[in-house]
């Protein structure tokens, strides 16, 4: 029931976020429900089977790691994701599968066996696979709630993936229906549902899926075994071979700002890494930034690279540079077919990492780097759209700064000795800014003299908790660039007119921004953000199934939690270990608990919160963490 509960919320809210009646689909549909009810009654067997497991054979193995590495695990108990961890935070956090022994695992699926242990990610293709086709269960669970779709193929592709599914004859799935269909894959990626694998056997795989005519074909062709794997994940349950990611709040881990550009216009590209230094002297870049660029030239080349003493007309016609910032390439996405006025304005966002070659005495930790990442957008509207393009980026600020808990200072960079262009246009440009500012209403200063060459800017400034400032976000004017590369677009009256090109990051080096946000929390994350959300923390060994099946309530939540049971440490050393590392909440269980199913719970700063029933503790973290509050420890 209780995740029947957390489905009627999201749903709710997922069709009133799009504006639509929700009296439609009040429940959920009659084989849904009891394909999830039988799923369940199968993981309480399996999770009671996995612990008999575990705590009958306690056995060591040995596993492999990359690099030669050899770590000891426990069989039926460690995870690959608990390994990942113990590497470094990073490997955990960017991790999607594994890779056992030559075979594919989740992330969570207890190691039974000496093993060769690897890691995939993002960047592999297998990574990318994994990532893609779990995003297709959540599009799957969506179908399903609101459209009642029968679930078929729903396979990943090189760049994304696809699902088909059958509506009925007769029925077709309408363009009205599509925002909130698109509105629940949101919502259902932002609540964390973990998915959940167990092995079936034919009997309860045809039980499961009686009602799906497709899947049951596939039973019947395709499965050659006594069992297959059936996932979980939230409402869905399906027929899959797997892995999968730990839970669907990891297709959202990038997506505050990701979905974010996505509702405000913006189309996500890509652009190499390399570049001709042709394409820097036509933009100017060569000229007024070149010594903070890295330049090199290819294999076989008569020359060696150029170094900063060079002087810029001894160039070789084949030397490359690294890119420090994308706008040249997005002025060549502009400029590679006609433009007209219906396209504009034309919002580009891209995701990729820079280079820029810092002095090595202005590095320092994550806030100034030589290779960083940037949420790097530029826009290109007509003239009369500036005014609107700028107040929505300044919104745009404003929402995300929010979310992360930021207050920010706002200032107006002029134009600086050495700019490029008519001097009325920088007029104008700065007009239009301090326009913006001044109907925005938060405070601003005037930076004189310190705007970009090609144009003026607003500078948004952070504050850490040592008080020390750092620019991240800002949003620039740029006249130049359109006239550089010669721009066009056919206006309405079907004459070609110059877009005007705004530059514009909300976070900025997303490394700083995240080094500035871990300053301000001084290493205690909010509940929201902490990658230690709870541990369970078993008093005797005898408590220790009780405390896994908390753990696991915990996780079916989408929370992150872990399970404490070292048997060598006493209650209070365990407590204190908790504490240091910064989990949020402590779950201490004993018999009493164990008896009454409840959990004593305590904060990282040593509140005593008291006794809960565990499904009552869970359910107000959840609504903690989807409210994103700054001190859930203080409000629980």
């Amino acid at each position: 029931m209780g995740l029947y509960q957390r489905w009627r919320r999201l749903r709710l809210s997922g069709l009133q976020a799009c504006g639509l009646h929700t009296a439609a689909v009040p429940t959920l549909p009659h084989w849904l429900a009891e394909r999830l009810g039988l799923f369940e009654e199968l993981w309480a067997a399996h999770v009671k089977r996995l612990a008999s497991m575990a705590q009958k054979e306690p056995r060591t193995i040995k596993i492999s790691l990359p690099g030669g590495q050899k770590v000891d695990a426990v069989a039926w108990n460690t995870t690959p994701y608990q390994l990942a961890q113990k590497i470094s935070s990073t490997l955990a956090d960017t991790a999607v599968a594994a890779q056992v022994n030559g075979e594919f695992y989740d992330l969570e699926r207890p190691l039974e066996t000496d093993s060769d242990l690897r890691f995939l990610t993002f960047d592999s293709p297998e990574g990318k696979a994994v990532f893609w086709h779990s995003s297709t269960h959540v599009l799957g669970a969506a179908a399903e709630q609101f459209l009642g779709a029968i679930l078929c193929r729903g396979p990943s592709t090189e760049r994304g993936f696809y699902h088909d599914f059958f509506l009925g004859k007769d029925r077709t799935i309408q363009g009205s229906e599509l925002p909130a269909l698109e509105q629940i894959c949101q919502e259902l990626a932002a609540a964390a549902q973990p998915f959940r694998r167990l092995e079936a056997s034919r009997d309860q795989l045809r039980q499961l899926f009686k009602d799906n005519p497709f899947k049951l074909h596939l039973i019947e062709e395709k499965v050659t075994g006594p069992t297959a794997t059936v996932y979980g994940c939230g409402t869905l349950v399906d027929l899959c071979q797997g892995p999968h990611l730990r839970h669907t709040g990891q297709i959202g881990g990038l997506k505050l700002l990701t979905a974010e550009y996505a509702r405000r216009g913006f189309s996500e590209v890509k652009t190499p890494t390399l570049f001709s230094t042709k394409l820097w002297e036509q933009s100017g870049h060569w000229e007024h930034y070149r010594e903070d660029m890295f330049a090199l030239q290819p294999p076989g080349s008569d020359r060696p690279a150029s170094s900063r003493s060079d002087h810029p007309t001894r160039l070789p016609t084949d030397t490359l540079a690294l890119k420090p910032m994308n706008c040249p390439a997005h002025c060549l996405m502009f400029a590679h077919r006609p433009r007209s006025w219906r396209e504009l304005p034309l919002r580009l966002a891209d995701f990729g990492a820079l280079h820029r070659a810092e002095a090595s005495g202005g590095l320092g930790g994550l806030t100034r780097l030589r290779c960083f990442q940037q949420d790097d957008a530029h826009i290109f509207c007509a003239p009369d759209q500036l005014e609107a393009e700028i107040r929505g980026c300044l919104d745009f600020l404003r929402s995300v700064y929010a979310v992360l808990g930021f207050s920010f200072h706002l200032a107006l960079s002029t134009r600086p000795s050495g700019f490029l262009g008519d001097p009325c246009l920088w007029d104008q440009a700065e007009q239009v800014l301090q326009r913006a500012l001044e109907e925005f209403g938060e405070p601003w200063d005037l930076n004189s003299g310190h705007g970009a060459f090609y144009g003026p800017k607003i500078d948004v400034h952070l504050h850490d908790a040592l008080g020390r400032p750092h620019q991240c976000g800002t949003i620039q004017l740029d006249f130049q660039l359109p006239l550089r590369f010669d721009l066009q677009f056919k206006g309405q009256a079907r004459a070609l007119e110059r877009p005007v090109l705004i530059h514009r990051a909300v976070l900025g080096s997303v490394e700083r921004l995240l080094g500035v946000l871990a300053e301000s929390c001084g290493g205690k994350w909010p509940l929201w953000l902490s990658p230690f959300q709870v541990v369970v923390i078993p008093v005797r060994s005898d408590q220790e199934e009780y405390a896994r099946e908390a753990q696991q309530s915990l996780q079916a939540a989408g929370l992150a939690s872990d399970l404490d049971a070292d048997s060598g440490l006493t209650l209070s050393r365990k407590v204190r270990r908790a504490q240091l590392a910064h989990y949020n909440f402590q779950f201490v269980v004993g018999q009493k608990e164990q008896s009454k199913r409840t959990v004593n719970i305590r904060t990282r700063d040593n509140r005593q919160l008291g006794e809960w029933a565990l499904t009552d503790a869970v359910q107000r973290l959840v609504e903690l963490q989807n409210a994103r509050v700054p001190n859930a420890e203080e409000v629980f």
